[in-house]
């Protein structure tokens, strides 16, 4: 069982890459992988509660990570820094999740067989 940790970047309304990045977690959950998540940037934004909008055609998928504990994935994490440069309190995030300083995500990358960015 390798460890993968899955860097989540971008904003649930700028592109597809958070859908797809979600995707290739269950996946990689499905197939006996230790997989940890960490969001950062504007990936903090996917942990908000969301509505579907038609502004944005935009389905609301970050509901989906909901299933992270079915598929027994534990180890989420969110840059500290990001939650703080965009207002964001930890108690409004939608999932559980670990906030984490550089230093720990240092050591948080450091503890990984493979790193992907999305």
């Amino acid at each position: 069982m390798r460890n993968i940790l899955v860097i989540q970047q971008h904003s649930p309304f700028s592109s597809s890459h958070g859908r797809e990045a979600l995707d290739m977690i269950l996946a990689l959950a499905a197939v006996e992988h230790n997989v940890s998540v960490l969001f950062r940037g504007d990936a903090v934004y996917q942990l908000l509660a969301t509505e579907q909008h038609a502004d944005f055609n935009l389905k609301a998928y970050p509901r989906s990570f909901k299933l992270f504990t079915l598929y027994d994935i534990e180890q989420l994490y969110v840059c500290r820094q990001a939650l703080t440069e965009r207002g964001i309190a930890p108690s409004t995030l939608t999932i559980d999740v670990q906030l984490l300083d550089t230093t720990q995500q240092a050591t948080l990358l450091s503890q990984q067989d493979q790193v992907i960015n999305s």
